[in-house]
């Protein structure tokens, strides 16, 4: 007959080891997620991509069921905001589910876990773009309204490719455009060390103590 501890331990370990891989699914898509927005304003601070629009003239016959690769850009950076938007509420979401689990079963391990689960709410905050709700204003206007991580097309076609500006105000647009979503990755990088961490402890995978 099975020992009833020994079942309720092993659906713990179980419940744990399905959600660290959903967590570790989440951080995988959210760093790409980062890095290929990142990836973006490269491409739009050193090449023409963005500036530059096919021009139709009268004569010119609309090429039907074309991306142009402006289209190409446009979508690719609206995925990366809606995305970057809804995953870290979902990998918040997936460390509470953690943190229940080794309330109950009294597992070692949960003060990281719960160090990043703080800090993936942190980070829900960073990424959303709340000036796309908040109005359209420059992130170095007067009317000083803080950003989010994430920037919106709009704001990457129009501001990204800056040439020769005064000192300040091209060193916002490289914290806003490249500073803010490296921030982004170091916490997304924190979290993701921390949880594993606690889960391994959890599971008996490291014996290292609690600090």
């Amino acid at each position: 007959m099975t020992d009833p501890s020994i079942a309720t331990a092993a659906d713990y370990a179980d419940a744990l080891i399905v959600a660290r891989r959903a967590k570790n699914w989440l951080f995988l898509i959210l760093l790409l997620v980062l890095l290929v927005h990142i990836c973006l304003f490269f491409v739009a601070r050193y090449t023409d991509f963005f500036t530059t629009a096919p021009t139709v003239t009268a004569t010119t016959k609309p090429l039907s069921h074309r991306v142009s690769p402006i289209d190409g850009f446009h979508y690719l950076t609206g995925i990366t905001t809606f995305f970057g938007t809804i995953l870290p509420i979902l990998l918040s979401s997936v460390l509470l589910i953690i943190v229940n689990i080794m309330l109950v079963g009294r597992l070692i391990g949960v003060a990281r876990v719960t160090s990043a689960y703080v800090w993936s709410i942190l980070l829900i905050l960073l990424l959303f773009p709340w000036q796309a709700f908040l109005g359209k204003v420059p992130f170095y206007s007067e009317d000083f309204r803080i950003p989010g991580v994430l920037f919106t097309w709009d704001e990457l076609a129009a501001e990204a490719h800056f040439t020769a500006q005064p000192f300040e105000l091209a060193l916002m647009r490289w914290a806003r455009f490249l500073v803010f979503p490296l921030l982004a990755l170091i916490l997304l990088m924190l979290i993701q060390g921390k949880s594993n961490r606690g889960l391994r402890q959890a599971l008996g995978e490291s014996t290292a103590g609690v600090t």
